[in-house]
């Protein structure tokens, strides 16, 4: 399945409203899922955007996706989430280095 009806059926079932959210990146992995990274059009500003990844199953047979899991974030907490993961790695505004 294309990503862009990956997109339209979550749309259509109400999971992720296209008016709220844009599609900035959707990666389809080899195991039938799919990563799905949206910013918010209605709360957050350029300066500090809102995100939501959705992580979903995609059901070939049926022409369904299922939301399996998904999180909203915003870029500190990204941040945060990276310095405990790799707690060595010195974080410059919003830069790893």
């Amino acid at each position: 399945m294309d990503a862009r009806e990956v997109i339209r059926i979550l749309n259509d079932k109400g999971e992720v409203s296209l008016d709220t959210w844009k599609v900035i990146s959707v990666k389809e992995n080899d195991d039938g899922t799919a990563d799905i990274l949206y910013r918010n059009r209605q709360v957050g500003s350029d300066e500090d955007p809102v995100y939501l990844w959705i992580y979903a199953n995609v059901v070939e047979e049926d022409w369904d996706v299922r939301v399996l899991e998904r999180i909203t974030f915003k870029r500190d907490d990204l941040l945060w989430l990276l310095r405990q993961i790799f707690p060595k790695v010195k974080v410059y505004k919003g830069l790893a280095k």
